[in-house]
């Protein structure tokens, strides 16, 4: 977690609690993959608590428990499914606390729990509380606020990070958090405010002690900063709308259908949203693409070796949940004001629901693209129409980011995952005002100077997409299709050209793309050939494929070891869900896709999942700041070979537009 806005944390800031149906959410479930409704919610608390220290324990995970994948493929409407929830618990104590895992049974109302020694569901908020009081009031962080001038701790706010794991804090098996503090006087806007350098806590989050204060030296902050800039005259209003009516059809909750395409679309904790069952309408066959899509973890390591900012290494979504952290959507600023704005229903760490209003929007727009067109010497006309798609968006507040995460799809039959980075920058107050001071060379080492006596450290992000694809069926073989320059023999004219070489992963693990010819990854379905004889199948064309370049002993590194390669493939597994494993915060080895890897599991014609990492290296400037403008990375699905003809042609988005 990076800096937090000091009016609510933001574990605390949605918090609306239920008190009637979601406008998202019936009060049954309608399809197997629904999410928990409130009232499973309040029966999986129950069963699984009923052996616990009820008023002792909390409940970082209640969520839905998925039926096996072939139940789910077979399903038909009208027809009977299991209801099962997953409930992870923490049951504190005065030495700390015990986690316990529970499989409910919703509709013979069962349950199994077992406890999960040494193993840490994400930060709770009473933790972060509980962390951030037990810190502002130990006589140790009062004295160092002193040493800066503050008068009381009223003139600071402090916000808890996750504190990673180092073997050399010797903290193991402890629920640790970190806390930086920050100036509320000299705050920028509302929601940017400076650190108070040199200060950190150490806290156990259970047991509230306040392990050490670190305090390195005092840092003078800036005695005047940039003032909030002045907005210029706006634009004149530029408006999408749908003047007969929306193409989007939404029903149960939620299944959506738009154009040829339908999906199932659900609320997550810790992943955010999760898109289900994705079929595309060919003729009268809906024809099967994506068992499953969503993200799976967010990898963001700091590289400055200050002790206040070397442990910031941020896994996101298992320490803190994109989900409990998405924000509402704003009408006219996060999506167009036609949106289908829907609410969503979570639980929280007491067992009870609550809404997160306008967590997820769909809309249609118009890309001001062609979709195609061609120019008719002879005619002397254009003719082509305009591109048209759908969006399913949602935006997850992680303190100072906002990460805006669209599943965008076009008639065409492409699916665009996109992530746009924005919100602002991490801040770090230093003494220099410009690169001419004395100071400066050693102030930017490891970040650059975004304004006077400011700097936002360099740091990375990596996205990892868990991709359940089921490319006509779930017999699928992932391919790369290498390009090779090769020499012609005996021409008079032309020198060289370019060969595709097509080569299978026959095993899990990574599947890296040859970094010296470039290609694409394919997933294909060897059993399924379109009306030319090919097989069926889609490519993976990324736009963003950093790799971490950390050394891989370096502890964060061995904690998210997902971030070293673009793309792993794995057979699909019911219980491997997550990229950096189940149990994330304070871990202290990757329990995630390296350990999935089993080299005696085969992947062709096999049921796979593939997990691709979308990884950009964020080197700071000042048009970061004081907003960070949003910095979009985007990976493509796109048809290869899979239908006869392109599916758009067919489709009829309105008339054709001719003009001379």
């Amino acid at each position: 977690m990076r800096c937090m806005t000091f009016i609510l944390p933001a574990f605390l800031f949605l918090l609306v609690l239920f008190n009637s149906t979601s406008s998202a959410q019936e009060s049954r479930a309608s399809h197997p993959l629904d999410a928990l409704t409130p009232e499973e919610i309040a029966l999986a608390t129950e069963l699984a608590a009923s052996s616990r220290d009820r008023a002792n324990t909390l409940f970082p995970v209640i969520t839905l428990q998925e039926p096996e994948k072939e139940m789910v493929r077979s399903w038909k409407l009208g027809t009977a499914f299991p209801r099962k929830a997953k409930v992870v618990m923490r049951e504190r104590n005065a030495l700390g606390g015990k986690t316990f895992e529970a499989i409910i049974d919703l509709i013979a109302k069962t349950a199994k729990v077992e406890e999960r020694p040494n193993l840490n569901p994400a930060i709770l908020d009473a933790e972060w509380e509980r962390g951030r009081d037990a810190f502002m009031a130990d006589p140790r962080f009062l004295e160092a606020i002193k040493k800066r001038g503050y008068k009381s701790a009223d003139d600071v706010f402090c916000t808890p990070n996750s504190a990673g794991s180092f073997p050399s804090e010797r903290l193991e098996g402890r629920r640790i958090l970190k806390v930086p503090c920050y100036d509320k006087a000299r705050a920028l806007h509302p929601m940017i405010a400076l650190p108070v350098e040199g200060i950190t806590g150490v806290v156990d989050s259970e047991t509230g002690a306040v392990i050490a204060v670190l305090d390195t030296g005092v840092v003078p902050l800036p005695k005047s900063l940039p003032a909030t800039p002045q907005l210029e005259k706006p634009l004149k209003p530029v408006v999408m709308s749908i003047p007969d009516g929306p193409n989007l059809k939404l029903k149960g909750n939620l299944e959506a259908e738009w154009a040829r395409w339908s999906f199932h679309l659900r609320a997550d904790k810790r992943a955010g949203i999760i898109i289900s069952r994705v079929q595309f309408r060919d003729g009268d066959t809906r024809r099967d693409i994506a068992y499953q899509m969503n993200v799976s973890e967010m990898f963001v390591p700091y590289m400055d070796p200050d002790p206040n900012w070397s442990y910031r290494s941020f896994i996101d979504a298992g320490e803190f949940g994109l989900g409990v952290l998405s924000s509402p959507l704003a009408p006219g600023i996060d999506c167009p004001e036609h949106a289908a704005f829907i609410d969503m229903t979570m639980p929280n760490e007491r067992g009870e629901a609550y809404v997160i209003p306008r967590m997820v929007c769909l809309f249609e727009r118009v890309t001001g693209d062609p979709a195609f067109r061609h120019y008719s010497a002879g005619l002397q006309q254009v003719a082509g129409h305009q591109q048209v798609e759908l969006v399913v968006r949602h935006i997850a507040t992680v303190g100072n980011y906002d990460y805006v995460i669209d599943y965008v799809f076009t008639p065409q039959g492409n699916i665009a995952l996109r992530v746009g980075a924005t919100g602002f920058d991490a801040l770090k107050a230093v003494r220099s005002a410009s690169m001419q001071d004395g100071t400066a060379a050693a102030d930017t080492a490891f970040g650059a100077l975004v304004a006077p006596h400011v700097v936002a450290p360099y740091h990375d992000h990596y996205i990892n997409f868990r991709l359940d694809l089921d490319i006509d069926g779930t017999n699928n073989t992932l391919v790369t299709d290498q390009f090779v320059t090769e020499k012609i023999q005996g021409s008079n004219t032309r020198q060289s050209l370019w060969r595709k070489h097509t080569q299978i992963s026959k095993a899990e693990g990574p599947a890296d793309l040859p970094h010296d010819v470039g290609g694409n990854w394919r997933i294909t379905n060897p059993n399924a050939k379109n009306n030319l004889g090919q097989d069926k199948s889609f490519w993976l064309q990324a736009h963003h494929q950093a790799v971490s370049i950390l050394d891989r002993n370096d502890p964060p590194q061995s904690r998210a070891r997902f971030s070293e390669h673009n793309l792993w493939v794995t057979r699909h597994k019911q219980d491997e869900l997550w990229a950096a494993g189940d149990y994330a915060n304070v871990s202290n080895s990757d329990q995630g896709l390296p350990q999935f890897v089993r080299n005696t599991e085969k992947t062709v014609n096999e049921d796979l999942v593939l997990w691709y990492t979308m990884g950009f290296r964020h080197a700071t400037r000042p048009e970061d700041f004081p907003i960070l403008p949003t910095f979009w990375h985007e990976l493509t699905l796109r048809p290869a070979f899979f239908f006869d003809k392109d599916p758009s042609s067919t489709f009829n988005p309105g008339k054709l537009e001719t003009s001379p």
